[in-house]
């Protein structure tokens, strides 16, 4: 039977969906971007999910890293915060002390409310929600952002995130999430391969417009040189899947999103051994570059989803 307890995370709101007989525990800190800070499955002694240690640690040490949070109204990046929409000029800051570029979107640090949650024998789901008449005077528009995470015995989690346009005038927008994921090994130890795509051509961090085929199902020699920092295009209709796995078997992640989700960031930080593996509804600097931007109008709701299935057999 599958169990939701609602704690703290330092003075953070957070909410743990646990199941002891199957071993598994899916920590979320709602007080804070929505992260997903822990995701264990059949017992394994670490998290699929490189999430933060302590309280300091997120509010302190790495309050830039956005680790599994909800990045809206844009992921990546906003070229110097600006952009026109509707014949208006808008600005954002400069949020993050090493970059430029309005970085993450807004909602990164935002707390959510908990408005639903379910536990059965077979699952555990949390609904969180995000509402503002105007979240920021450089995106002043009011919206509802709704999130389900659902975690099963089997250990997939899937989340289902709802936008809706709560006020009189039309926004931009894009959608995506920031997880860091980890086998508890060396990337050079783990293979990676995903669905055929293009790759969406970056100078200086932002798209310039040009995209190229990009064959290799395999990117495990990315992995050992840990130079991944790529975006890239899946086709419009498919259900598109990355998986990253052990050398020896012990552990995967089969990510899959679907066609709402049409792009994927793909980075590898050398500070530590994990891979971003990101969904995104448009890749950086859509506001401006037009690439997969959507447009939600009065009234109007869009759904967006991705699932995960961690896989943990002790050797």
């Amino acid at each position: 039977m599958f169990k939701i307890i609602n704690e703290k995370f330092g003075n953070i709101d957070s909410v743990t969906l646990i199941n002891q007989q199957h071993g598994i525990e899916l920590q979320i800190i709602n007080g804070f971007g929505a992260v997903i800070n822990k995701y264990i499955v059949n017992n394994s002694p670490f998290s699929f999910i490189c999430g933060y240690q302590n309280y300091d640690e997120l509010i302190n040490q790495h309050p830039f890293f956005s680790r599994s949070a909800k990045l809206f109204p844009f992921p990546n990046r906003l070229n110097l915060g600006r952009y026109s929409f509707d014949s208006q000029n808008h600005q954002l800051p400069a949020n993050f002390p090493w970059s430029d570029h309005a970085v993450h979107g807004l909602l990164y640090n935002q707390p959510f409310s908990i408005t639903n949650s379910v536990a059965n024998d077979q699952s555990a789901s949390v609904t969180l929600e995000y509402q503002t008449s105007s979240l920021h005077p450089g995106f002043p528009f009011a919206f509802n952002l709704e999130i389900t995470f659902t975690i099963y015995t089997t250990g997939k989690l899937s989340c289902s995130t709802t936008v809706s346009n709560c006020g009189d005038y039309a926004f931009p927008f894009g959608d995506a999430w920031h997880p860091y994921f980890s086998l508890s090994n060396d990337l050079e130890q783990c293979e990676l391969t995903m669905s055929p795509c293009a790759e969406v051509v970056h100078e200086n961090d932002l798209p310039n417009g040009d995209k190229r085929a990009f064959e290799r199902s395999s990117l495990s020699e990315d992995l050992i040189n840990q130079s991944l920092n790529h975006c890239f295009e899946f086709e419009a209709t498919a259900t598109n899947q990355l998986t990253l796995t052990r050398s020896d078997s012990s552990a995967a992640i089969h990510y899959q999103q679907d066609a709402s989700y049409p792009f994927v960031q793909l980075y590898t930080p050398t500070s530590e051994q994990s891979i971003a593996i990101e969904p995104m509804t448009c890749p950086a600097d859509a506001f401006n570059n037009q690439i997969g931007l959507l447009t939600l109008n009065p009234n109007q709701s869009q759904t967006f989803t991705w699932q995960c299935q961690a896989t943990y057999q002790p050797k």
